[in-house]
């Protein structure tokens, strides 16, 4: 991955601790060390053990010099395309010319370790990464594609389809995106959903139904998501505005950190909303969970952006449905996939503040609604969203093995 850890992909890490716990051993190799404010629980041994290495630094030069040494042809050859290949993308070529040597170490360090195979999460430079180090050690490579990885900016994408013996599409979406940018290698791209540690959920879901009968005040809406353009927190606001105009007694929690909360702070302002909006910034996993059993409602307000730029499939909606909280989200990208229509929850079309707004009533107003999509959220997520199956569909894909 780019970036590890990272309080926003926790996935990554549920992910590394469930194929260990299969028996296969796991090496982190990241591009970059990344540090929150907030940790994950499980990434305090994982950002321990990790490979981190800095570009350009001594060692990172030092195992390049060695490639080129003991593999001149070869390390020459993959250096020439990977540069000729980023060419179209001035960001994509300066951040392949900085991975280079820290992909020569990384090769170097798997080449020596015996590592079989590598995964990368992520389209952009950490399948990059992965690809170089193919190159440099003929070790199969697969990644997972995400959602902005996709979306916007897809230099060299189809080559490190062309070469992986894998790629993993988080929705079928996704998987027609990337189908769509390497036709020839359709075959090769599986739709393996992101995954709910069900057991855990279940506990969850039970708790919540016990602690609801003490909660008082007012109605409980939650929004779990970095502050960028892809989240639509400005039409959430706008909904919430509705809702409290027309008399529903409603408090708004963000869970969240990004480049614009500045932005969405000065909307609550400008809408006064101040007494009905609570900003909580980043939060670990398990404060994430507890304000899910208090909510009476989580919400994911997300658009596509004019760049193209789009969700992929909300985990904190998947988090929400396996705990029994109602879902209201918009038809972007592989939301449809995850829910259904008031089946599993509700679905308005994006950058409709009042239809989020009517279906934000809807379920805080109608208990028996609530109930009726949340018991079918949860049989839904067990059916397609169990980190186990997720986890055995991974294996099988990459390893052969499940």
């Amino acid at each position: 991955m780019s970036r590890f850890p990272k309080v926003s992909e926790t996935f990554v890490i549920d992910e590394i601790t469930a194929v260990e716990q299969r028996g296969v051993s796991v090496e982190i190799l990241p591009l970059i060390h990344h540090r929150d404010p907030v940790a994950h629980p499980a990434a305090i041994p994982l950002e321990a053990r990790a490979h981190y290495i800095r570009p350009w630094s001594p060692a990172a030069i030092g195992a390049l010099i060695w490639w080129f040494v003991r593999h001149p042809g070869r390390t020459a050859r993959a250096i020439a395309t990977a540069l000729a290949g980023n060419r179209a993308s001035v960001g994509f070529l300066i951040r392949t010319a900085a991975l280079i040597p820290q992909a020569a170490w990384f090769a170097r360090w798997c080449a020596t370790n015996s590592v079989e195979h590598v995964h990368a999460h992520f389209a952009t430079h950490a399948a990059t990464n992965a690809w170089l180090i193919w190159r440099l050690t003929d070790i199969p490579y697969s990644f997972t594609a995400h959602a902005h990885d996709i979306y916007v900016d897809t230099t060299f994408l189809d080559r490190k389809i062309h070469d992986a013996s894998a790629v993993i599409a988080i929705s079928e979406y996704g998987r027609d995106r990337l189908a769509a940018i390497a036709p020839a290698e359709a075959d090769l791209i599986h739709v393996v959903h992101l995954g709910v540690d069900l057991s855990d959920a279940r506990n969850r879901r039970n708790r919540r139904r016990l602690n609801r009968r003490d909660l008082q005040g007012p109605a409980r809406v939650l929004c779990v998501a970095r502050f960028n353009a892809t989240k639509g927190h400005d039409v959430l606001l706008d909904a919430l505005a509705l809702l409290v105009s027309n008399g529903t007694d409603a408090e708004l929690t963000l869970i969240g950190d990004g480049e614009l909360r500045p932005a969405i702070e000065e909307q609550v302002e400008r809408l006064g909303l101040s007494g009905s909006v609570r900003f909580l910034g980043p939060r670990s996993h398990d404060d994430v969970f507890n304000a899910m059993e208090s909510a009476d409602v989580v919400v994911s307000a997300s658009v596509e952006t004019p760049d193209g730029d789009a969700e992929g499939i909300p985990v904190t909606l998947m988090e929400a449905m396996a705990i029994g909280v109602p879902v209201v989200a918009t038809r972007t990208a592989g939301v449809p996939e995850l829910i259904t229509d008031e089946v599993s929850g509700l679905l308005v079309d994006q950058r409709d503040a009042v239809a989020l707004a009517e279906s934000i009533r809807r379920i805080l107003g109608d208990a028996q609604l609530a109930d009726r999509l949340t018991s079918a959220a949860a049989v839904s997520v067990e059916e397609s969203f169990d980190r186990e199956e997720v986890v055995s569909d991974l294996l099988e894909t990459f390893l052969g093995r499940r």
